[in-house]
């Protein structure tokens, strides 16, 4: 989750980094041009205009510019959901790729385990790890859902409910209410950013101000580790509801996980993604399908992006389960 004061404050950072980068872009793009029009005059053996070839790279640098730039504020803002469409395919590749490495690996069930509950970040204690195998999610659990610390190093366990208001209580993963939160980056890859529909769009959560829902991703597994096995949940639906509203995380009497995430633009409200546990399994009889979720010298984690919260991730694109 991503509160209203921390939005501004990184999108003014966030915007100045991009400003920085367009103006290298074209700065590059002009430097090249260029030298491409000087080149191609020598070889022609012409005579060399400078301010006409300068004003030429200028036009072409400029021009190149702002179709690059309208491309990338159509992506950013997800019209005719360009975004939601192209990470469809990208991140159907992605997993292709990492189901066959994984398939390939020979890295033993007690050493994924360890993987799992290795104790990354100091100051925070490890829970385990959540995947969401159709979304690309794969983040490490802490505990603490209540600090940018322990929000910045991936997923943490909720326990602040109407009921518990302090947070006594802690959860246990196959048992109860198993309350989980993370920060959307609403660029549908990072933290819980996949679980919202579609990037930079309220609906069909808030719909002409009234609080919806979807089904969008009923069916699909969500994937709780820690050092005693796996726990196997399915979705059963989203709900959305306002950032006060902590009775999402009330105690149940079945086994279900809440996972907790913002909405974007609308950072005010909070997308509920709620799962019921089906199975639970330990290392040694869980399918190895399951297994492999979890192995992180193969697989990549999706906690940090660089304008935010920079970090080493702790899968295949980081320290690779503490064995880099």
């Amino acid at each position: 989750m991503i509160n209203s004061f921390q939005v501004v404050t990184t999108q003014v950072s966030y915007n100045v980094q991009s400003t920085l980068i367009s103006l290298i872009a074209f700065f590059v793009l002009f430097s090249v041009l260029y030298l491409l029009y000087l080149l191609i005059s020598r070889l022609r053996k012409r005579q060399i205009g400078y301010k006409k070839i300068g004003y030429v790279s200028l036009m072409w640098a400029l021009g190149l510019s702002l179709v690059g730039f309208g491309v990338q504020t159509l992506y950013k803002d997800n019209t005719w959901l360009l975004q939601t469409r192209t990470l469809k395919y990208v991140q159907n590749y992605e997993r292709q790729k990492s189901d066959r490495q994984a398939n390939l690996d020979k890295t033993s069930r007690s050493d994924i385990a360890k993987m799992v509950m290795r104790q990354a970040v100091s100051g925070l204690d490890k829970q385990g790890f959540v995947a969401i195998p159709s979304r690309n999610i794969l983040l490490p659990i802490y505990s603490d859902a209540y600090s940018d610390k322990g929000l910045n190093a991936g997923a943490n366990y909720a326990n602040k409910s109407a009921i518990d208001h302090l947070g006594k209580n802690k959860p246990i993963m196959g048992q109860g209410n198993y309350g989980l939160a993370g920060h959307n980056f609403n660029d549908g890859q990072t933290g819980f950013s996949g679980l919202q529909q579609e990037t930079n769009h309220d609906t069909p959560y808030l719909q002409n101000g009234q609080l919806k829902g979807s089904n969008w991703l009923n069916g699909q597994k969500v994937l709780l580790a820690n050092g005693q096995g796996i726990f196997d949940y399915k979705i059963t639906g989203q709900t959305l509801v306002t950032s006060k509203e902590v009775s999402v995380l009330n105690p149940t009497k079945n086994a279900e996980v809440t996972i907790i995430s913002c909405l974007f633009p609308s950072t005010n409200y909070r997308i509920i993604t709620h799962a019921k546990l089906k199975k639970t399994y330990t290392w040694d009889n869980a399918p190895q399908q399951l297994v492999k979720e979890f192995n992180l010298k193969v697989k990549n984690t999706n906690a940090h992006v660089s304008w935010w919260n920079p970090g080493v991730e702790e899968g295949a694109n980081g320290d690779k389960g503490g064995t880099k």
